[in-house]
């Protein structure tokens, strides 16, 4: 995919200031037009990274962790190149947002 048009679920390289991250995963959807994409950084695993709200990703056999929380709208121009695609996780992923947003499964509904 050319930088600055990645489609969801890419891993990308970036060129945003500030951001320690060298990768980060694309979350929106490609055909939402904008001029930022909503993404999550990649980093190395912590000591108690949880699967349900940190996604392990892997890029060239190294192991990461989709830090969702960490969430931002970054402008289209400083995503780089598409190294991985993280389509695979895509049910880890939505799963996590879910708790993010829904406090599913670990909330009480309203």
């Amino acid at each position: 995919m050319p930088p600055g048009n990645p489609r969801r679920f890419d891993i990308v390289r970036h060129s945003a200031r500030g951001v320690r991250a060298p990768y980060l995963l694309v979350l929106q959807h490609h055909e939402i037009p904008s001029a930022t994409r909503i993404v999550a950084p990649l980093t190395p695993p912590a000591p108690g990274d949880h699967d349900a709200i940190a996604p392990r990703m892997h890029v060239d056999g190294t192991e990461f962790r989709a830090r969702l929380l960490d969430m931002a709208a970054i402008p289209r121009a400083l995503l780089l190149e598409t190294v991985a695609s993280a389509a695979a996780e895509a049910d880890a992923i939505t799963y996590a947002m879910d708790i993010i947003f829904g406090g599913y499964p670990v909330g009480r509904p309203h």
